[in-house]
């Protein structure tokens, strides 16, 4: 069987929105270097290192913006292929974070929306997922995944895991905080500030 490249994830400096509204080129997506070894993309007086390597759909659910409500979006994204150790780079909006559906900024949002407002875990659901029906009325088992994941570092590893006598609100509380600190600016509204920190930290 043949061995699968490596996969690695580049974030453009482009929200999903803007990647929309105008997807970028393969010129404008193109990675300045292999983020595996190094290599030049674009070498003096050489070939491109990186190749385009077509591109390929994927979903980003939930708000894209601070006051929105869950959706569901579909977009193309860049991939590039690395002439000197065959990695495959995959090139994303910012705010996109690896082997998830949800965005970044709708899984900081969720951690808000739980451990700053207290809100109950459907209502977070109602708010941040596109779907409303769940086999599970009561409740949102998403939210724990996302902190399960961040205690293990797999989920925004800026974020330093839990105590592990924490609550889930206090787990909550603590890496929302964490992304607002994140934030590369100001905001006044906490939401905007949350959302802003997590596309960072993907």
């Amino acid at each position: 069987m043949k061995e699968r490249s490596p996969q690695q994830i580049v974030h453009l400096d482009l929200d999903v929105k803007g990647w929309l509204a105008s997807p970028p080129t393969v010129d404008r997506a193109r990675p300045a270097r292999c983020p595996r070894c190094g290599a030049a993309a674009c070498p003096l007086g050489g070939g491109l290192g990186l190749w385009g390597h077509g591109s390929r759909s994927r979903q980003v659910r939930g708000p894209l913006a601070a006051g929105e409500r869950g959706g569901l979006v579909t977009i193309e994204v860049r991939r590039y292929r690395c002439r000197r150790c065959g990695a495959t780079i995959t090139v994303v909006p910012r705010g996109v974070a690896p082997r998830r559906h949800f965005a970044a900024t709708a899984i900081g949002l969720a951690l808000l929306l739980v451990g700053i407002a207290s809100a109950a875990l459907i209502e977070v659901r109602r708010r941040v997922s596109p779907w409303s029906a769940s086999f599970d009325a009561d409740s949102w088992a998403t939210v724990r995944r996302w902190l399960r994941a961040i205690d293990q570092g797999r989920l925004f590893p800026s974020v330093r895991p839990s105590p592990l006598a924490a609550s889930l609100r206090q787990r909550a509380e603590r890496a929302a905080m964490t992304l607002v600190a994140m934030a590369p600016f100001a905001a006044e509204v906490l939401e905007a500030a949350v959302m802003a920190g997590a596309a960072r930290a993907a």
